[in-house]
Order: C-alpha cells, then sequence, then structure tokens
C-alpha cells in the first residue's frame, strides 16, 4: 500500500472534494456506529426534501436547519435504506469514492487538531473492507 499526503486542513473539506470530484457523486463508507458496530452503506450527497420509505410511505423534511456540526459530521443520504444518515468523520474507517479506496488510520485525533493518514488500497480489496476483514 502506498500512503499519499493528498489534503491539509479540514478533513471534512478533503471528503467533500473527494467525493465531488467524481462523476458518479455515490460512495461508500465503513465506519463505527455509535452503539460500537461497524457498518458499510452506499450513499450520495443529493439532498432530498422528501423519500420513499421501504413500507411505501413517503417522508417529507420539515424544514428545519441542520442540527449537527458540519466539520465534525458527513450528512449523506443512504441509498440502500433511503434515509438520511450523519457519518461522524472520527470513526470513518475507509472510504470509496469512484475506483478509488482510501483506508484513514488516525495518528492524532482531538478537539483542535486531527492528524490522519490515507493508505489508498487497490480496488479489488474493497470486498475485504466490506467485510471488516482488510487490515494493514
Amino acid at each position: 500500500m502506498q500512503t499519499q499526503t493528498l489534503f491539509t486542513g479540514k478533513f471534512s473539506e478533503f471528503i467533500g472534494e473527494l467525493i465531488n470530484e467524481t462523476k458518479a457523486k455515490k460512495f461508500r463508507v465503513g465506519f463505527i456506529k455509535k452503539n460500537g458496530e461497524y457498518r458499510v452503506g452506499h450513499f450520495d450527497l443529493k439532498y432530498r426534501s422528501k423519500w420513499k420509505q421501504d413500507d411505501g410511505t413517503i417522508i417529507k423534511r420539515k424544514g428545519k436547519k441542520r442540527t449537527t456540526d458540519p466539520n465534525k459530521y458527513l450528512l449523506a443520504h443512504d441509498l440502500k435504506k433511503g434515509q438520511p444518515r450523519n457519518i461522524n468523520y472520527d470513526t470513518m474507517k475507509w472510504i470509496s469514492v469512484g475506483k478509488k479506496v482510501f483506508i484513514i488510520n488516525d495518528l492524532l485525533n482531538n478537539d483542535t487538531l486531527r492528524i490522519s493518514t490515507l493508505h489508498k488500497v487497490k480496488f479489488t480489496d474493497l470486498k475485504k473492507l466490506i467485510n471488516g476483514k482488510l487490515t494493514q
């Protein structure tokens, strides 16, 4: 695996640029949920004012402002579950955008500073990441 310095600055801005540079605008993320479970999801950043759930009911946004900090959480629409999700940047383990897959390792992560390394891995290793079996 090769380590690359791709971005210096806010991690949230880097992730946003990484997603926006692809044509597809869809991405996968592996992260740790609040309850400690490992979760993988297929997302996009498209804003939806209403969406259809699995049971056929339609949910509408109430027009309220976002309540989470955009520097700490990625607000994305889960394409499988059909609902918006807040993904904590601190618990992201990897991200796949287009044909690029990056493993995220935090060297330092506190309130004022975050230093992370991103290891670019082969796209063929994506299946191992989804199953939680790829380690460095």
